[in-house]
């Protein structure tokens, strides 16, 4: 279960990342904040991959 906690704090995080940039920014970095939203779930998509191999090798 903890693969998905850390899948969910990264969802959260990009989350509030847009939340800033809208209301606080106004949007002016927007192209910044998308950047960094990706690289979010890039290594959070990593991570979860990885734990989620890793579990099924310990099965095995």
């Amino acid at each position: 279960m903890k693969y998905i906690n850390g899948l969910y704090i990264s969802f959260i995080l990009m989350i509030f990342i847009n939340l800033l940039n809208t209301t606080i920014f106004d949007n002016e970095y927007s192209g910044i904040t998308m950047y960094i939203s990706s690289v979010i779930f890039t290594i959070g998509s990593a991570f979860f991959i990885n734990a989620k191999r890793l579990k099924i090798s310990e099965k095995k």
